[in-house]
């Protein structure tokens, strides 16, 4: 029998084999991470006496056969079901199970909602349609007079590619937030289908309202962590940091308000500084660290009725991060000088697939597809080609508009959320005039060899990139298209992520 899916790997997390955590403490078994086969664990875990809660810790789902046959025994057993974080695919089947189910409040509102789409092929990713009736009949079953045809038979059979998703969230918290289905993994927020007269109470999908209060296991508790670093220094006196930050940094009474009305705000909470100059950037009360990460550096860059600027986040929810960027420096010097060229020019089949594809101008749509083998005007770079030119003595300005994996190639810049393009016009020439402010301070000379990379052939945020680069006037602008994929291939070294802009 082919093993089908429905499991969605989120790009924030990372396990090591697709396989469930359980941990039975008290009455509650916890279960986090990808669905395999672990019906005969997930028995034995529930066998222990007492056991009549089971609750679901971020997980992307999996295989659909041990997610109905575990969502069966969870019904059989008439056990209670909570979500903590997201839940998603065959981990919704699992959840649905429950004799009394809902959300909890072991993560902020933004990251609690549970997914739910029909099946794919585990290998092809095809959408495997014959399979949905015995899914839409499990959710039927136990969503009981609440059940609507219309709503799943969009999530189960809506499906353009294994990306699909209806989104529920908790309507305790935010219930402002409409379920919506997306039919792509491609589709833009806007353009998913939002079902306004529903939340997750009205479709059956919790049986209560109220949120389960949890404590979570400190084996199931997220370590605070922003591109791929752990968060473990506190500030020591954030009284003495504050009064220094506002003596440092602060040229007007507008600045040292806002450190004083920062020191009070909600987390998720950030500060950044600018690198050569006086002046900060703060946001508060975001839905995560990296929101909060971002949006202070966001802040920073692009101070009101002045010209962009390079910033460095400081701190993050009481967090010191300020070493991150002497010790990221530290990671690059030491990742070059164990570069070596490989021994091949492609990896990843970098150079294969996208002959019939051009790039006109930048893409506003599906931006994580197949690219050109070429761009006009630009050169297309290779693996072995970048490696070379990084070890030579006037290396290229390398520039990370991607910023996923949490690693960059050595010696490259990271301009978060640089591929972007609109098709509102007001909205693209103002994200174009921060996108050129910023790119003159990371590559000052337009004549000097500038290279943009994302995470592989299947993203044009490079492409975009480079052609805005070239619009704006760089005369040797290059393309690395494997992007990391290729370069992780090739076995080369990598570096910290330091990210001091962000153009969007």
């Amino acid at each position: 029998m082919k093993q089908i899916f429905v499991c969605v790997i989120a790009f924030w997390m990372s396990f090591a084999a697709c396989a469930m955590k359980l941990e039975v403490h008290g009455k509650t078994l916890y279960a986090t991470g990808p669905v395999e086969n672990d019906l005969k664990e997930f028995q034995e875990a529930i066998d222990q006496p007492g056991v009549d809660q089971v609750v679901f810790v971020n997980s992307p789902g999996g295989d659909l056969w041990t997610g109905l046959n575990i969502g069966r025994l969870i019904a059989e057993r008439g056990l209670h079901t909570v979500i903590a974080g997201h839940c998603l695919s065959a981990c919704s089947i699992m959840f649905m199970g429950g004799k009394e189910r809902s959300f909890s409040d072991a993560f902020g509102p933004a990251m609690t909602f549970i997914g739910i789409h029909g099946a794919h092929n585990k290998d092809t990713k095809q959408v495997s349609s014959y399979v949905q009736p015995q899914i839409f009949a499990f959710y039927k079953q136990h969503m009981s007079t609440q059940f609507n045809p219309v709503v799943m038979n969009t999530a189960l059979y809506e499906m353009d590619d294994a990306g699909a998703m209806l989104h529920v969230f908790d309507p305790v918290r935010t219930p402002k937030h409409p379920p919506y289905h997306c039919k792509s993994s491609q589709s833009l927020r806007k353009d998913c289908t939002e079902f306004k007269d529903f939340d997750a109470l009205s479709l059956g999908i919790v049986t209560t309202p109220k949120l389960t209060s949890i404590d979570l296991p400190n084996g199931y508790k997220e370590m605070p962590k922003i591109l791929g670093k752990d968060l473990t220094q506190a500030i020591t006196d954030p009284a003495s940091y504050f009064d220094h930050l506002g003596a440092q940094k602060c040229s007007s009474e507008a600045c040292r308000k806002l450190i004083t009305d920062f020191v009070g705000n909600k987390e998720h909470k950030a500060l950044a500084i600018a690198v050569s100059s006086s002046g900060l950037g703060t946001t508060s009360n975001r839905a995560s660290l990296v929101q909060a990460f971002v949006g202070a550096l966001y802040a920073c860059n692009h101070p009101k009725n002045q010209a962009p600027r390079l910033c460095e986040t400081q701190y993050v929810n009481g967090y010191d991060i300020r070493d991150w960027y002497v010790t990221g420096a530290v990671s690059h010097e030491q990742a070059l000088a164990k570069l070596a060229t490989p021994s091949e020019k492609f990896y990843a089949n970098e150079q294969y697939g996208g002959g019939m594809t051009t790039a006109k101008g930048p893409r506003t749509q599906k931006v994580h597809d197949i690219t050109p083998q070429s761009l006009d005007g630009i050169q297309t770079v290779n693996t072995q080609e970048l490696a070379q030119a990084l070890k030579s003595s006037q290396p290229p300005v390398v520039i990370d508009v991607w910023a996923g994996v949490n690693d960059a190639i050595p010696g490259a810049v990271t301009l978060l959320n640089g591929g972007l393009a609109f098709d509102d016009a007001t909205t693209e020439q103002a994200y174009e005039a921060r996108f050129a402010g910023l790119l003159k301070l990371l590559s000052p000379d337009p004549a000097k060899p500038l290279v943009f990379y994302c995470m592989s052939r299947d993203c044009w945020l490079s492409v975009n990139a480079a052609l805005r680069a070239k619009k704006l006037g760089y005369t040797q602008v290059g393309w690395y298209r494997g992007g990391m994929e290729s370069w992780k291939s090739a076995d080369l070294p990598l570096a910290s992520v330091v990210a001091r802009a962000v153009a969007y």
